[in-house]
């Protein structure tokens, strides 16, 4: 059998494997019995194999998101989107131009099912958990040893990863779905299967973000195409599975937004895109919020937090000198690495405002240089040498959690208290008697409206001096209309609404319908 090894040059070509029962060394012939190899689970010296370590890495990621986010975390904004789309209780929130079916369709056999927020979290965990397991467990095959495992480990670490973990947001699936992707193109053995699960998922990434499986694709078809031999049938792999991905958000856009041609103004606008300039903001972002858009201060950046940027490109570096030095160089990493850069690029310099989780993708196919670099750094040098180096990565590693375990603490307190207001207030209006049909009108009215089951219209910040369509259709119909407000000015066709005080600092405005 023939394995899947990158030549010295970094593309990804065709090496003989040695004859069985002999090793081949550096730079010679086989030579002498080979070793017996220990079981898949295990590894010599009694410390768990790559696979087993892996496993244990996903089990972790799954207790951390439970313990630093919690389950009793409150839905936010764009999960309200998602969960609406396919839900058994409320109505589908709007669904704008950029948005993509594939995290509705991914939480549908929930939200088909239930309203709550604990079991979704559940799942999300699961799922999220499983998806580390199975994408970075391509690489167990691509790079044997404990690349993957401390890849995985240090991107689950991620203040991201653990925080938006249990979220039905999007980006977290990207970033899997890319690690998995790149590591399919590069398996030792491909065949038809190989294919087939390369085109699901390439699909499954432009069902969730078409933008961003745009990219993912290019750099894949390139890849394979430098590649020696060629890689035609992964090529028609990758090609098929964005068709099917992008053909849906193509389907939708004639459906329901006027064509492709508006969908993609439509979506260009609400994500201000455009030559730009953001790693300013993004580097402000690095410790957090979670969005740095509509006036919302991001603060100066911090110190630390840029050390740690830094330095992922640099251990990443070093990565690569080190895989270049070994048998199998440095082909798999460097395309991680190339399509890390490429996932960035776009919302670096293209993209007008800045939310960490846009680089999600981006930190998961780093991780893997990276993690090459610390291994790499641990056996550097002789004995004096090599223990200064592993005090080094040890800490450097220690640092890494503790930081980003932090930003992950504070990021999920800061969310949890302003969704703990808005479920408080939910839990006021159902005493008063709101359930669905209605519709809610007002700040954080998406989430408010999915758990009351009503239609709903959010806002981003104050209201609009015209309502929008949607409002003043339901004003037209006589529908029963909430107005949800904190802070800010309600709407003057509310004046004279009976207005209602709510728990969290919130306040109700009820249309005359209610009182029919």
């Amino acid at each position: 059998m023939a394995a899947s090894e990158a030549g010295q040059d970094g593309v990804l070509e065709e090496r003989p494997a040695a004859r069985p029962g002999r090793v081949a060394a550096p730079g010679g012939p086989a030579r002498g019995p080979a070793r017996r190899r220990p079981p898949s689970g295990r590894a010599r010296g009694g410390l768990p194999g790559p696979v087993a370590a892996l496993g244990l890495v996903a089990a972790v990621y799954a207790v951390a998101q439970l313990t630093i986010v919690s389950a009793r975390m409150g839905i936010g904004w764009d999960e309200a989107i998602y969960a609406s789309q396919f839900s058994g209780h409320a109505p589908p929130a709007e669904f704008s131009a950029p948005r993509a079916q594939g995290m509705p369709l991914l939480v549908a056999p929930v939200t088909a099912l239930t309203d709550s927020v604990v079991v979704l979290r559940l799942y999300m965990t699961a799922l999220s958990s499983l998806g580390l397991l199975a994408a970075f467990g391509v690489w167990t095959r691509v790079r044997p040893g404990y690349t993957a495992p401390l890849a995985a480990l240090l991107f689950s670490g991620c203040w991201l990863s653990l925080f938006y973990g249990n979220e039905v947001m999007p980006n977290l699936y990207v970033a899997l779905g890319a690690v998995a992707a790149a590591g399919l193109l590069c398996l030792p053995g491909r065949g038809w299967a190989t294919a087939a699960a390369l085109a699901a998922v390439t699909a499954f990434v432009a069902l969730v973000r078409p933008s961003d499986a745009l990219v993912v694709a290019a750099v894949l078809v390139v890849a394979a195409l430098v590649a020696r031999p060629r890689r035609w049938r992964e090529c028609a792999a990758v090609a098929a599975g964005l068709a099917a991905g992008w053909g849906e958000w193509l389907v939708e856009a004639v459906v329901r937004y006027g064509g492709a041609a508006a969908r993609m103004r439509a979506a260009g606008e609400a994500n201000l895109t455009g030559p730009a300039l953001s790693v300013v903001e993004h580097a402000r972002a690095l410790d957090g919020p979670s969005l740095c858009r509509w006036g919302t201060d991001c603060g100066p950046v911090s110190v630390v937090a840029l050390v740690w940027w830094l330095a992922i490109p640099l251990v990443g570096a070093f990565g690569l000198y080190a895989a270049r030095r070994e048998r199998r160089g440095p082909g798999p990493l460097l395309l991680a690495a190339v399509l890390a850069v490429a996932v960035a690029a776009p919302y670096l310099f293209y993209v007008g405002y800045a939310a960490p989780r846009f680089l999600m993708p981006a930190y998961a196919l780093a991780a893997l240089p990276v993690a090459a670099g610390v291994i790499a750094l641990v056996r550097w040098g002789r004995a004096p040498l090599r223990r200064a180096a592993v005090v080094f990565a040890g800490a450097g590693l220690l640092a890494h959690f503790v930081l980003q375990g932090g930003y992950a603490y504070r990021m999920s307190a800061i969310a949890f208290e302003s969704r703990e207001r808005v479920g408080l207030a939910v839990e006021e209006l159902r005493r008063l008697g709101v359930r669905g049909p209605c519709m809610v009108y007002g700040q954080s009215g998406v989430q408010i409206g999915y758990l009351l089951g009503c239609r709903s219209q959010g806002l981003a910040r104050g209201f609009h001096r015209r309502p929008p369509v949607r409002v003043r259709q339901a004003l037209e119909a006589g529908e029963r209309l909430l107005v949800v407000y904190s802070g800010a000015r309600p709407p003057r066709f509310s004046a004279s609404w009976r207005t209602v005080r709510l728990p969290g600092g919130w306040k109700a405005r009820f249309s005359p319908a209610w009182d029919d």
